[in-house]
Parts: structure tokens; C-alpha cells; sequence
């Protein structure tokens, strides 16, 4: 053979065996070369999901119980206190008046008498007492009394209430089951905390007073003498 195509084929089968080589390394390199990055995946956002229906709006809870009404705390004085018990009170003023003797009709059982007088305080209690007659008063609108018809009668109110009913209607009236002349009533008055008919604070009085029922001057046996009445 000649020697230049004995070199022409050798060179061709030298870049026959070169190309095998270049063709198997070339996906290697091609991976050096260019490595695969890393993919990333952003996490998809949240979509929220449109409800057809408004939520429900919690509405307050309303207790059925009404609540308690606020209390006033109130503190009584002894004396303002509703359950306080009647006293007797000092009253400088205190004023009480009765005749000290009363003339009746020797033969008469009963009397009446509206001559008293009585100021000075608020509130009054009288005690009555007779030694044997049974008193009584016409009238007791707008006070306390306790005793009406007996031996010991006890009356209480405001002044201007008491003395009304010892001399509205003709007044006090006494009644024995005989003569009434000889005997005698005694008046026992206070002013007190308020209108009371307790009968022990009589004996607490500020003020006493007697009044003796007397006979008239005349005998059982007086003869009227009767006056003629003529024309002129």
C-alpha cells in the first residue's frame, strides 16, 4: 500500500476512536458542566372561602331576674325609732288649766264640763281620775284614749287634738250612780315623745291638777219660787 493512504487511514481511524471517546464523556461533562438547580415550590397562599351565609351575632344575655332595687340603711334616733317606746320629755312650757271646784245641782248624778285650758308641747297625755264617777268624752277622732266609761280615763294626741276632745260636744262627762256632788277628779299631764295611752307614765306627770264637785247652796228641801210673768 502507499505510505499516504497507509497514513490517511490510520489518522481516520484515530479520530474514529477519538470521536467514541468525546461521544461517551460528552453527557458527563455536559452534567458537570451544567448541574440541575434545585427547584424551589412556593407553598400556594390560603384562599378563603366565601361563606353564603353571615356569621351570627352573639347577642347579650338578659337575666329575667330584675335586679335588686338599691336600700337606703336608715338610722332612727331612741325617740324617731317607729318601735320606740314612749317617754316622757321635759317641756318647760307646759300648760294645763281646770277650775279647782265644780257646782252641781245637789241632787244631780252627772255633769259636764268643758272649762280646760292646754298648751306647750307637741304631744300630750292626760290621765283622769275619778273617785266615783265614770268619765267619759263627747268625742275622740284624731287621738288615743283608753278607759271611756270608767274610773280612769287616759288621753293622748297633739295638744290641739286633746283639748278638742276634752271640749268639743259639751266636753268631759261624769256619771255616778248617785249624787255626784262630794266627789272629785284629779289631772295628771305630760308632754311625751309621741301620742301614747301606757298608764304608767301618769305617775311621771309634770303637772296635777284636782277639781272637787260641789253642791250648790241649796237644801233637798229648797222650794223654788216661781216668778210670774205679767204684761206691762
Amino acid at each position: 500500500m502507499f505510505p499516504t493512504l497507509r497514513t490517511l487511514v490510520k489518522r481516520l481511524a484515530l479520530l474514529a476512536a477519538v470521536g467514541v471517546v468525546i461521544t461517551q464523556m460528552l453527557p458527563s461533562l455536559a452534567d458537570q458542566l451544567s448541574p440541575n438547580p434545585e427547584v424551589v415550590t412556593a407553598a400556594p397562599a390560603p384562599t378563603s372561602e366565601a361563606s353564603s351565609s353571615p356569621s351570627p351575632t352573639v347577642s347579650p344575655i338578659i337575666s329575667a331576674t330584675p335586679a335588686a332595687e338599691p336600700m337606703a340603711d336608715i338610722t332612727y334616733l331612741e325617740s324617731d325609732s317607729p318601735t320606740a317606746k314612749a317617754k316622757v320629755i321635759e317641756s318647760n312650757s307646759l300648760v294645763f288649766r281646770v277650775p279647782n271646784a265644780l257646782q252641781v245641782d245637789p241632787r244631780a248624778n252627772s255633769l259636764r264640763s268643758d272649762a280646760f285650758a292646754l298648751g306647750g308641747a307637741q304631744d300630750i297625755l292626760v290621765c283622769i281620775a275619778s273617785s266615783k264617777a265614770n268619765v267619759s268624752l263627747a268625742t275622740t277622732a284624731n287621738v288615743l284614749s283608753e278607759g271611756e266609761g270608767s274610773r280612769s280615763l287616759t288621753v293622748s294626741g297633739t295638744t290641739a287634738a286633746v283639748l278638742t276632745a276634752l271640749t268639743s260636744g259639751r266636753g268631759l262627762t261624769a256619771v255616778s250612780s248617785g249624787t255626784i256632788a262630794g266627789s272629785a277628779m284629779t289631772f295628771r299631764v305630760a308632754a311625751v315623745s309621741k301620742p301614747t295611752v301606757d298608764v304608767e307614765l301618769c305617775n311621771e306627770a309634770q303637772i296635777t291638777r284636782s277639781t272637787a264637785i260641789t253642791a250648790l247652796g241649796i237644801g233637798l228641801n229648797t222650794v223654788k219660787i216661781p216668778v210670774e210673768m205679767g204684761k206691762k
